[in-house]
């Protein structure tokens, strides 16, 4: 009876024909997760799409299966499979027979989809094979790739090493399964130490668990390609590779070869992808990969010029080169050219079709950046390290985009694991120390400063940071012996000769700040951005002695800079606003206010208030009011920044101590005195008038004091050194 059952059971196995629905479901489920695979990485589709459409690929199996036990595909259409003729009692079968089938249907679907989607989870975060957790359970393994070593004899070919590095780096750099040691810390590497086995041990110090190495020979057949993955922790060979008879444009197609060793190494999984595309394509523009490099290690050695023009050659011997439009890109905006910086990540996002997603959204956060887009740019580098942890190019730009945000304590944070993830990075130190000094950690940022030191006795930047810590304690001697030593290791550091010229000013020396200050315009000696604010601080010292006219023509000095770095175009005109307002010339200063609030490069309240000095000049109360409106609207919801409110009440207060309403203009500036913000103006000093118009004396003159002191070394505020002026003298006038 049982047999006979088995037997009836699969003849209706037959002819439902289920095992042709199932091979055939088989094998389209199949070919579409093979097409998905090679196309969402290609645009950019998140891993989870992926690993949903493995989940609906098994989960649709038992669907299909149930599906073709019920129904049959006829050349009528689609019907109801009929029963055998035995098959039921009278061969009448139960009405709606099919329902309980269907109902099962979707309740197996949501079982295997369930577990597959489980177990895909899993394996997308966990990945490591058991080699891999005995060996190290609690990290990553961390690979650093050397240059391989030039024994051709050939010095043509002594960028081929860090050609098929890169390559290589940049390869693994895709996996979520491992750190990748970055290119100045493999470089940092590779120059402190002369042979391998002293290389290897620093390695090793350093937490790095792996190094690939490797040669190029030359031979009678051509160039022969070696590398070899040598795991640290226990001093073995996990892999290693060999080819013959390459030419140089061979060797870097070589470069995947060398990748696929190191996965298989490490035990990765089999759905790690190898990216073939960039060593193609390296190898069919080998003269541009070969400036591309060239540009890498002047970039990195913070050659901005040189890398530049490595660049420029680059992606003008291959247009496009999209990698080498976005390091020009950086190299341009490192330079102050924020348009050029613009039109080139411009060309890499149009030539990035085919580049990783990791590189393209390096590119993504690299546009929102260059037009200061910071909340954008945050969460893009933030995707990149949810994606690669130990990726210390993202984690270094999302720093600089923290500090430019004004988020001292969230960069600090960022800064700090930088430096815990590799102890020898002499930015990472640096940016502690700064960070600290800018929070008034003084401590803190000493001890950073020791480290830095010691790793790099060389760098300009920590005698600079020296100096700053001094500084800001009131030593000045010391401050400027330090300054004076970043300039002697490097005469083109020009943050410290600007830092010299504020020493200047605070001990009473504007003339010997004014040389200084000059000095720095002449093109040659110090970049771009470095020129254009020695000159806005020139021209806020020439203001101060009654020289408007000198300092509009410092700012002539630099127009062009400025224009191309296009940020300061408008803090350029609302200065010059100041000083034709100086000069007695409204009507222009109005018309150069205005032209500064339309060239704003993000919210205009600095030169809306610009604007608003202006109209109160001009005695244009209604254009007051409007001006007032519109800072009022772009008051920021933080309780902790009422720089909008403060500027607004002090232009209100402003105008009617004007009028002549000083005893109603008191309580607005007192406002603006006191609330936490930014100053766009000496507001102590608008009070202390009010206050002595209106007959307050003695707190006339605690005010005019308050305004004719500099409270914050960390910065001068040049720009408001004539009102400082001006406040010494009401405060004797006052008798103070």
């Amino acid at each position: 009876m049982k047999r006979r059952r088995m037997h009836r059971f699969w003849v209706d196995l037959k002819r439902r024909r289920m095992f042709s629905a199932g091979a055939l479901y088989a094998v389209c489920a199949w070919a579409l997760v093979q097409a998905a695979s090679i196309a969402f990485p290609a645009f950019g589709i998140p891993d989870y799409v992926l690993r949903a459409v493995l989940v609906a690929a098994f989960a649709g199996f038992p669907v299909a299966l149930v599906l073709a036990w019920v129904f049959d595909v006829t050349r009528k259409g689609i019907r109801v499979t009929e029963p055998v003729e035995d098959a039921y009692p009278g061969s009448r079968r139960p009405p709606r027979w099919w329902i309980r089938p269907l109902v099962a249907a979707p309740i197996l679907a949501l079982i295997v989809g369930g577990t597959v989607w489980l177990w895909t989870s899993r394996l997308a975060h966990t990945g490591e094979t058991e080699f891999t957790r005995q060996m190290r359970p609690d990290e990553l393994p961390v690979v650093a790739v050397l240059p391989l070593e030039n024994l051709t004899g050939r010095r043509d070919l002594d960028w081929a090493g860090t050609a098929v590095a890169t390559l290589v780096r940049d390869d693994l750099a895709q996996s979520h399964f491992i750190a990748v040691v970055s290119d100045a810390r493999t470089a940092r590497l590779a120059a402190q130490h002369k042979d391998m086995q002293s290389m290897l041990a620093s390695a090793a110090a350093d937490g790095i668990t792996h190094v690939l190495s490797g040669e190029i020979l030359h031979t009678p057949r051509g160039l022969t390609v070696t590398s070899r993955l040598t795991d640290l922790r226990r001093n073995v060979e996990l892999g290693a590779n060999r080819q013959e008879g390459l030419q140089p444009e061979e060797a870097l197609t070589f470069s995947t070869a060398i990748a696929s060793v190191v996965k298989q190494g490490l035990g990765l999984p089999g759905t790690e992808k190898v990216d073939v595309f960039a060593a193609n394509f390296a190898s069919r523009n080998i003269t541009a990969y070969e400036a591309f490099i060239a540009g890498m290690q002047d970039f990195l050695a913070f050659d901005y010029a040189d890398a530049r023009q490595s660049f420029e050659v680059a992606v003008r011997k291959a247009p496009d080169f999209a990698m080498a439009h976005y390091r020009l890109a950086h190299t341009l905006a490192s330079l102050g050219d924020t348009d050029g910086a613009l039109r080139e990540i411009g060309a890499a996002k149009r030539a990035a079709v085919l580049l990783p997603r990791r590189e393209r959204g390096y590119i993504d956060a690299a546009e929102a950046y260059f037009r200061r887009d910071y909340a954008q740019a945050e969460r893009l580098y933030r995707n990149l390290l949810e994606q690669h942890p130990y990726e210390s190019e993202a984690r270094l730009l999302l720093l600089y985009v923290l500090i430019d945000s004004d988020r001292s304590e969230d960069a600090l944070v960022e800064a700090e694991t930088l430096a815990a993830q590799d102890p020898g990075d002499e930015v990472a130190w640096s940016s502690v120390a700064d960070l600290n000094l800018k929070l008034g950690h003084y401590d803190e940022a000493d001890e950073a400063l020791r480290k830095l030191i010691a790793i790099s006795p060389r760098n300009p930047n920590a005698y600079y940071l020296l100096g700053e810590s001094r500084l800001f304690r009131g030593r000045h001697d010391e401050a400027a012996d330090n300054y004076r030593k970043a300039l002697k290791v490097d005469a083109t550091f020009g943050d410290a000769e600007l830092r010299l010229a504020d020493i200047d000013v605070l001990r009473n020396q504007p003339k010997a700040a004014i040389t200084r200050l000059q000095a720095m315009l002449a093109p040659g000696r110090f970049a771009a951005p470095l020129r254009i604010t020695a000159a806005f601080n020139l021209a806020g010292l020439l203001r101060a002695q009654r020289r408007c006219p000198d300092a509009m023509q410092a700012l002539d000095g630099v127009h062009a800079e400025i224009a191309g770095e296009s940020v300061r175009r408008a803090l350029e005109l609302a200065t010059r606003s100041q000083c034709l307002l100086d000069l007695g010339d409204v009507v222009q200063a109005r018309q150069l206010a205005q032209q500064s609030v339309e060239h704003s490069p993000g919210p205009a309240t600095r030169y809306l208030f610009a604007r608003g000095l202006a109209e109160i000049a001009a005695g244009d109360a209604a254009a007051v009011a409007r001006s007032i409106a519109q800072i009022r609207k772009l008051s920021s919801p933080a309780a902790s920044d009422r720089t909008e409110r403060k500027a607004a009440d002090y232009l209100q207060g402003l105008q009617l101590l004007q009028g002549g309403n000083a005893h109603a203009a008191v309580p607005l500036l007192r406002l603006a005195v006191t609330a936490t913000g930014y100053d766009y103006a000496d507001y102590a000093l608008g009070l202390a008038r009010a206050l002595a118009q209106d007959g307050n004396v003695r707190e006339a003159r605690t005010f005019a004091r308050q305004a004719s002191s500099r409270e914050d070394v960390s910065d001068l505020r040049l720009d408001l050194e004539r009102e400082r002026s001006e406040a010494a003298s009401l405060l004797a006038r006052l008798g103070g």
